[in-house]
């Protein structure tokens, strides 16, 4: 029996990472027991003398007479009983025929003493479990994006001064094996010199580099970042900007400079890469290459176990890239010289898009003839559908004129949205609320913001059936934390993690950054602005379990891809392992626990 007790935990975590002597102790020393349909195995508030572990059928936990949890194969019963040496809070009683591992307390306490890993097994809390949880599902190898810069291998900051000549300063750039130079000192940056500032603003215009001085090429202001901020910060400044190096900062003072070339030593398929490419190439058929190189880079990228709040924002950067220059090349096929906004929403607005999503698009304009901006708003589309990026079957795009409007005319549609808030307006705001702007002046994006915000300060109502919509979609998990799974149909067996998960959130934290006047559009950016008006507690299991439902997500999408399946957003439980079920029910249970909280907010729960 003690062989069977051992083969059942070397497959059971913690146990299984126990070294072998241990695992046969504890199998010595532990007994099956059988417990019939409806008899008590703990009596509440009583002290348990054994850690249970269900090895067959299935138990429930009752507090006051009230059904709490349901425990299943390889759950664990009595543990924080047993850690904190208090009595067990519960009653548990067997639902079916059952057996279990009793293992006496003493072995339990021993094992927990002796080994600290597999005691914080068991006192972990729910944001620890749904870290480890999503970095599990990627198979993490490593990933320096979140490494902080101070310590990464930083080129040194060398320094040079306005009257120096070019050809001194291209004499310290080779000695020293780098190519720039730092204008100024290191706590006062007048500008910076680069080997592309020599070669374009110096030897292209024929200029006398013994003649010609660092003051007359350099470029000021300096784009800077600080050393405690992460690697994956740094590359997206990088490509926001459109510059190959920036100095990094600490206490005011120049510590080194990092470069997209060290970078790209790290990463294939480097995504700077990608974006210096989608920056100078024109031809759309060369465009949609490179648009397939970023799919293709999706996997290898989850797989190192990027975190996939980087994952999501790298790929909009590239996504940005792609978009501003369809509607660079839309632009100039027009020849139109007027001042408009090209903005996204949906997914691609809050910076979360993940494999094959919708394009979302339109545009705001101040001056020039509706009919020819809604031109460029049609050609962007025709070269974005042909680079690659999925048509929007709803036609939320710049090329149909419902998207395309002057500034003045989006006032005056936000407003029937908001004062009439209907299930139709307030699908329209569901998607357009997370609207940014990508090319040209943000000006007229961020006047429109700050006029929805004034809006919703008079109209609390129609946050009140935003959020009445919201608690509609309940997690798909039942009373006894069994998943809820469609009957029949195509997705039979399946749950649409989605709809029950990753929509409530961002839903519900739409609400609250329109109602706290967030411009942030990222949920995880708008959590963390909100950290106060949440909850801290809440707002880290929020930001966990929404990673770790995007996780599963992208994860169930990269299979369902390689069996030659359309990727979509339903999940069978039945083939994840035990510990990816119980951390979709622990997210499930957070998602629950918001939307209780966004109900007694807005009164409509007590």
């Amino acid at each position: 029996m003690s062989l069977d007790i051992k083969r059942f935990l070397k497959n059971l975590k913690p146990f299984s990472e126990l070294p072998e002597e241990e695992l046969s102790y504890i199998a010595e020393n532990s007994k099956l027991d059988y417990i019939p349909k409806d008899e008590v195995l703990i009596e509440e508030n009583t002290i348990p003398d054994h850690l249970f572990i269900v090895l067959k059928g299935s138990f429930v936990l009752k507090k006051d007479g009230r059904i709490v949890e349901l425990l299943e194969e390889g759950d664990y019963i009595a543990d924080s009983s047993l850690i904190l040496d208090q009595p067990y809070g519960f009653t548990v009683r067997a639902t079916e025929d059952s057996i279990v591992i009793m293992i006496p307390a003493g072995v339990f306490r021993r094992i927990i003493q002796e080994h600290p890993d597999f005691k914080e097994f068991f006192t972990r809390t729910t944001i620890n479990k749904l870290t480890e949880g999503y970095r599990n599902i990627q198979g993490v190898i490593d990933d320096i994006s979140l490494m902080p810069l101070k310590d990464f291998n930083l080129k040194p900051p060398v320094f040079c001064t306005d009257t120096e000549s070019i050809v001194e300063i291209a004499g310290k750039m080779s000695r020293e094996g780098v190519s720039y130079c730092l204008v100024g000192s290191p706590s006062h940056l007048t500008g910076i010199v680069t080997d592309k500032d020599l070669k374009d603003r110096v030897l292209a215009k024929g200029l006398n580099p013994s003649q010609t001085t660092v003051s007359g090429i350099k470029t000021f202001p300096v784009e800077t970042i600080e050393s405690d901020r992460f690697l994956f910060e740094a590359v997206l400044k990088m490509i926001r900007k459109n510059i190959k190096r920036l100095p990094v900062v600490e206490n005011r003072r120049v510590i080194g400079v990092v470069e997209d070339r060290d970078i790209f030593l790290h990463q294939s398929r480097n995504i700077l890469y990608l974006a210096d490419q989608i920056e100078v190439e024109n031809r759309i058929e060369n465009l949609r290459e490179l648009y397939l190189q970023v799919e293709e880079a999706i996997e290898p990228l989850f797989k190192t176990g990027k975190d996939i709040e980087i994952l999501q924002k790298y790929i909009a950067e590239i996504n940005d890239r792609f978009v501003k220059k369809a509607v660079a090349l839309a632009v100039e096929e027009t020849g139109f010289e007027g001042d408009f906004t090209f903005i996204v929403f949906g997914s691609e607005g809050r910076k979360e898009q993940t494999i094959n999503t919708d394009m979302d698009n339109g545009i705001i304009f101040t001056e020039g003839n509706p009919g020819e901006i809604l031109q460029i708003g049609k050609k962007a589309v025709e070269i974005l559908l042909k680079i690659g990026f999925p048509e929007c079957p709803g036609r939320v795009m710049a090329s149909n004129p419902e998207w395309v409007k002057s500034l003045q005319e989006w006032k005056k549609t936000v407003e029937d949205w908001i004062t009439r808030p209907d299930p139709v307006n307030v699908m329209f705001t569901s998607i357009f609320f997370d609207f940014r702007p990508v090319y040209g002046e943000g000006k007229s994006a961020e006047e429109l913001r700050e006029h929805i915000f004034r809006l919703i300060e008079h109209n609390r109502n129609f946050l009140v059936m935003m959020t009445m919509k919201t608690l509609e979609f309940e997690p798909p998990i039942g009373f006894f934390r069994e998943f809820i799974v469609e009957k029949t149909g195509e997705h039979r067996d399946e749950l649409d993690i989605k709809k029950g998960g990753i929509f409530p959130i961002v839903q519900g934290v739409r609400i609250l950054a329109l109602e706290n006047k967030i411009v942030e559009t990222n949920t995880i950016d708008r959590i963390r602005k909100m950290r106060e008006k949440i909850g801290k507690d809440l707002s880290d299991e929020l930001i966990e379990s929404f990673k770790f439902l995007q996780t599963l997500r992208l994860k169930n999408q990269l299979e369902k891809l390689k069996e030659g399946k359309k990727p979509d957003n339903y999940i069978n439980p039945k083939k994840l392992s035990k510990f990816e079920r119980d951390l979709l029910k622990d997210a499930f249970r957070v998602v629950k626990r918001f939307q209780e909280m966004l109900g007694v907010h807005f009164r409509l729960r007590v």
